[in-house]
């Protein structure tokens, strides 16, 4: 089948994006990408794998544009205008549409042409985006309120063919809510390729960066949604007994969120290092030369509580002791696979406390990352629906 991945963000760097592309492309699909432009970036781009489309799309249109869908019909009839002229040119079987906000488009395309729609939710959409700190200015909580993707997600998602959940306390909330199809929703976690995640795929020049240092990592968003600044606030306290620790963030930084500013006001502003959006296959070198990662969101949503960041897996099949919050579904992912502990969220005295016993080794760790799920075993769901939508082709 030819299939049109849909993504509002630019590619790369979005790894879930890339492995689904992939897998599908080995199985004999053939894969396009739209997604948006940065200067450097080539308009088209053909792999070995799959074809990339990008738009060029001002800041404008990407962020108060896309924030006001529900409420002004801007947005959605560019993304038309978009598809309907890549559509024209290679008549696609399926419109695989990457999270929630364009489910409109790709419907409209469903019912115009005939073609299967794909809805990949990488999250809890309309759970998330109450929380996002743009939705929490004055401006933001008038857009909020007038705009109901609680109703929206219900209704696309019911008329799509096929719905990919990333956790299945999130598909089991789907099901129960919104009354969708059972035999329509799968779950597809998002866990790490050992392609790339495996120890031969290590950087000797990371890891010497770091060596005389111990590092406690995160990787990913870095915004006010992470609890990092629970980790930075422990900081001073954990290098009383700790005194070359340091906190390494890998990620792009959402505004206003700034860590340097919480880091100023700790007095650990040298402590605390950015390295910036880093390529994907370094990250497994700079989980290597950590000692402890974390991730520690605020649970305070379902969105959070039943979902298991993709951090956590790539942290996990690379052996390294975690700390998370008390979101349910990671909290019980990691302490029962022995693979970390959790703290209490917005604790930075646990944050602390938790640092020092895995420094000493006070906290009982399973060696063994064998038995983790990978990407290579998440994909069998994908791949299946993907061949029962293409037999309903036939």
């Amino acid at each position: 089948m030819k299939i049109l991945m849909v993504l509002t963000s630019y590619f790369p760097p979005d790894s879930r994006v890339e492995k689904e592309a992939l897998s599908l492309s080995e199985k004999g699909h053939t894969v396009h990408i739209v997604s948006y432009k940065k200067n450097s970036q080539k308009a088209y781009e053909q792999t070995k794998n799959y074809i990339i489309h990008r738009i060029t799309a001002s800041n404008f249109f990407r962020k108060k544009l896309s924030a006001t869908a529900l409420i002004f019909p801007f947005y959605f009839n560019k993304w038309k205008r978009i598809i309907e002229k890549l559509n024209q040119e290679y008549n696609f079987d399926v419109l695989h549409i990457h999270d929630l906000p364009l489910s409109k488009v790709g419907y409209y395309f469903k019912k115009k042409y005939g073609c299967k729609l794909v809805c990949d939710q990488h999250e809890f959409y309309s759970n998330w985006i109450k929380r996002t700190a743009h939705m929490n200015t004055a401006l933001g909580k008038i857009i909020s309120n007038l705009s109901n993707w609680t109703k929206y997600e219900n209704k696309y998602l019911n008329l799509s063919d096929l719905v990919i959940a990333v956790a299945d306390p999130l598909r089991e909330n789907y099901l129960l809510n919104y009354n969708i199809l059972e035999e329509k929703i799968i779950t597809v976690p998002n866990t790490p390729s050992k392609k790339i995640y495996n120890h031969n795929n290590i950087n000797k020049t990371i890891l010497n960066k770091y060596k005389n240092d111990y590092i406690i990592f995160y990787a990913g968003g870095i915004d006010i949604l992470r609890g990092i600044d629970t980790a930075i606030s422990a900081l001073p306290q954990i290098k009383k007994r700790i005194p070359n620790a340091k906190i390494v963030l890998c990620g792009k930084i959402v505004k206003p969120y700034n860590p340097f500013k919480t880091a100023a006001e700790y007095g650990v502003t040298d402590s605390v290092i950015f390295e910036g959006w880093i390529n994907e296959s370094e990250l497994p070198s700079y989980i290597a030369a950590s000692n402890i990662c974390f991730f520690t969101p605020p649970a305070t949503s379902d969105e959070i509580n039943k979902t298991i960041a993709t951090k956590i897996y790539q942290y996990a099949i690379m052996g390294k002791p975690i700390i998370v919050s008390d979101a349910r579904l990671m909290k019980e992912f990691v302490e029962n696979n022995k693979l970390g502990i959790s703290i209490t969220s917005k604790s930075s005295k646990e944050f602390t406390e938790k640092t020092i016993a895995f420094y000493d080794n006070q906290i009982e760790l399973n060696q063994s990352t064998s038995k983790l799920t990978s990407w290579e075993d998440s994909v069998s769901n994908l791949i299946e629906s993907y061949t029962k939508l293409d037999r309903n082709n036939l």
